[in-house]
């Protein structure tokens, strides 16, 4: 397998177009970088994941991976998606970056997301969107 070398310059870049690409602000892009940049091991996750397309699920935050997170938000949104309004509905990098930020709040947060978590799957509940 061929290593790829991306650049912190590149990666950061990357992330401030996709989140451009996916209807993010500038202040969002600001906040969740600076927040990636705070915690190295989610970092590398990302890096990671934008290199092979995998979650590694190398960092947990009370036994979770971002994928957990990922499947959660799926979840959740799954009442919007069906109705084809929920806007990340084709948008696979707005997940992803929503997921990438849902787990670094969670790292910071890790009870009120780990409730929110357990009790919350959306599923049940369509009119909480």
């Amino acid at each position: 397998m061929e290593k790829v070398h991306l650049s912190g310059k590149e990666i950061r870049e990357y992330t401030r177009e996709a989140c451009e690409r996916s209807g993010y602000s500038q202040e969002f892009f600001a906040d969740f970088w600076n927040r990636l940049m705070e915690r190295q091991d989610i970092y590398k996750e990302y890096v990671t994941y934008l290199v092979t397309g995998d979650f590694p699920g190398q960092v947990k935050v009370e036994g979770y991976q971002v994928v957990d997170v990922l499947i959660w938000q799926m979840d959740r949104f799954k009442a919007k998606m069906d109705t084809d309004t929920y806007d990340t509905k084709q948008d696979k990098t707005k997940m992803v970056l929503s997921a990438f930020d849902t787990f670094l709040k969670m790292a910071k947060e890790p009870e009120a997301y780990v409730a929110k978590m357990r009790e919350d799957t959306g599923t049940d509940y369509p009119d909480k969107f």
